[in-house]
């Protein structure tokens, strides 16, 4: 039998958790041509949200595009992306696709390749003037527009990590889309993007070129209650059951965020391939086989970590959700000065270790934290663990009293 919980993919059909509302509202949004900014943090299911809504959109008729931001690194990649994202949603057969884009960005001179699954990859094998170039931008955005009103038909448009777009082109380039965009009536554009502070200011700071440029949906967790109700279907659908204590622990060790929660459930299901109930045992089992799994990835990192950064991370995974800046978690954990705390946790957001999710700091990759409070666990004795644990209460309650 088959492990019913997938991960790390784009989740579609039955695999499709609630979001039912926030799906109905990007469709008619975008089928009416407007401009919507999703913001979440990474994993909570925005990219699967935003292609349910582009294949229901093509269900209505809609020419939908799709670009990853990711893939982008200069504005010539932007523009050779933005062309195969566009001739792969406007022609059909290969020959059409490569000559659109030969056609579209000629002064790139653009190599097109054709790989034996049918991938096509577009090289650039030229860099025009600048002034060249920002005609050549503005000529491509012009295009789904265009593409529009031939065909009689509206066109929707995706691009995923849309904050990359200012270490791309910067201001120049959000300035040119807005230009365009804000005069096309029959193309929707969906721009979606986990770093929620850049996203936020591209937005909501009146001195950029996509303020109140349209609607802003800020995409929050599934409810507990609704995750809940999609595992048990999906592990009763194999013939297994499981109790409402386990499930619970699976949404606390998960923070209830899609990807954390449906990895746990493919290693909880895998771990209990041959019994029909999960015990309550199999979470804290799941979880041990993932960290050790991705241990060697863990160390690498930890390993090109200066010391005050590693103290400032074992600080935060033994006493998770505590105030960093408060002088008992400093002094508690020899963290030197609020300052030093203050650029440690600057660096490590940097380096994508940490992020920022509601003003609060916290580990982007929850694995990550276990790793580094099981490794903690073990350096410290029986005394020491007894230790921090009253002092992280303590901590909490001096909050709590200040506030």
């Amino acid at each position: 039998m088959l492990n019913p919980f997938y991960y790390g993919q784009v989740a579609t059909g039955g695999d499709f958790t609630d979001r039912t509302t926030e799906l109905k509202e990007l469709v008619a949004e975008l089928d009416s041509g407007a401009r919507v900014f999703l913001i979440s943090p990474r994993r909570y299911g925005k990219t699967s949200l935003a292609f349910n809504a582009l294949a229901a959109l093509k269900e209505r008729g809609v020419i939908t595009a799709y670009i990853d931001m990711y893939d982008v690194s200069t504005v010539e990649q932007f523009a050779a992306h933005y062309a195969r994202a566009i001739a792969r949603a406007t022609e059909t057969k290969t020959e059409s696709i490569v000559g659109f884009i030969r056609e579209v960005i000629p002064s790139l001179r653009p190599s097109v390749t054709i790989s034996a699954e049918g991938e096509i990859s577009v090289g650039i094998e030229a860099a025009p003037k600048k002034p060249e170039l920002s005609l050549l931008i503005k000529d491509l955005l012009e295009i789904p527009q265009k593409a529009a009103e031939r065909r009689k038909k509206k066109f929707a448009v995706f691009f995923d990590e849309f904050q990359e777009i200012r270490n791309v082109g910067g201001e120049a380039l959000e300035k040119a889309m807005r230009s365009v965009f804000q005069r096309q009536k029959d193309v929707g554009y969906l721009f979606a993007g986990s770093k929620q502070h850049i996203m936020a200011d591209m937005v909501l700071n009146k001195n950029k070129p996509f303020y109140k440029m349209g609607k802003v949906l800020f995409l929050g967790k599934i409810p507990s209650g609704e995750l809940s109700s999609f595992i048990s279907r999906k592990f009763g659908a194999t013939d297994k059951t499981i109790d409402a204590g386990t499930m619970d622990e699976i949404i606390k060790v998960s923070h209830a965020i899609p990807y954390y929660t449906l990895h746990l459930c493919h290693e909880i299901w895998s771990g209990c391939a041959d019994i029909k109930k999960v015990p309550r045992s199999a979470v804290a089992e799941a979880v041990g086989r993932i960290v050790q799994g991705l241990s060697p990835m863990f160390l690498s990192i930890w390993d090109s970590l200066a010391l005050t950064q590693r103290k400032l991370l074992q600080a935060m995974a033994m006493a998770s959700g505590t105030d960093m800046f408060s002088m008992v978690f400093i002094n508690t954990y020899r963290l030197g000065s609020a300052s030093s705390v203050q650029k440690s946790e600057a660096l490590l957001i940097a380096k994508g270790i940490l992020e920022k999710e509601d003003g609060v700091t916290v580990f982007s990759d929850i694995w990550f934290r276990e790793w580094i409070s099981g490794r903690s666990r073990d350096a410290a004795g029986p005394d020491e663990a007894g230790l921090t644990n009253r002092i992280s209460a303590r901590t909490r309650f001096t909050r709590t009293q200040n506030d």
